[in-house]
Formats: structure tokens, C-alpha cells, sequence
């Protein structure tokens, strides 16, 4: 029974967002470097959903995959998690 209770826990966190640099260009801008946030399925071993381009502030994208990982937000509400985290 502990077993089980231990699977289900470990599948749960199958789920992990990271935050990923990635150097831009925009007109008007120049060249910036902003953070993409990635969800991963450590499962299959995958990226199963991306928002690019969500803040150009590293400490702003860390807190919010921070929350992301300690709440296991579902990767289908990530655009709108992530809305809600910014405003």
C-alpha cells in the first residue's frame, strides 16, 4: 500500500516547468534576451507544451515555474496561468 501511495506521488511530479533563455531580435528593440517557459514530461521524456517569449526578467520567470512545480499546474492551462501570473 505505501508503494502505491509513493507511485502515485512520483507520477504526479512527472511534470516539471523550466524556464529557457533565448536571445530575440524585435524592431525597435534591438536585440533582448527573454525567457520561455517549458513544460517537461520527465515520463516521456518531452516537451509537452512551450509559451515563448513570457518575460525578458529572469527573476519573474523563475517565481512563476516555481509555482508551476510546487502546484503541478496541468500543462493545458499554462497560457492561461501564465497570463494570470503576469497581471
Amino acid at each position: 500500500m505505501r508503494d502505491i501511495k509513493r507511485m502515485k506521488h512520483m507520477l504526479k511530479d512527472s511534470i516539471q516547468y523550466i524556464i529557457a533563455p533565448k536571445a530575440r531580435y524585435a524592431q525597435g528593440i534591438g536585440l533582448y534576451v527573454s525567457y520561455d517557459i517549458v513544460a517537461y514530461d520527465s515520463t516521456k521524456r518531452d516537451i509537452v507544451a512551450m509559451a515563448p517569449d513570457v518575460t525578458a526578467d529572469r527573476n519573474t520567470a523563475l517565481h512563476i515555474v516555481g509555482k508551476f512545480n510546487r502546484y503541478q499546474l496541468s500543462p493545458i492551462h499554462l497560457k492561461e496561468a501564465i497570463d494570470d501570473a503576469l497581471n
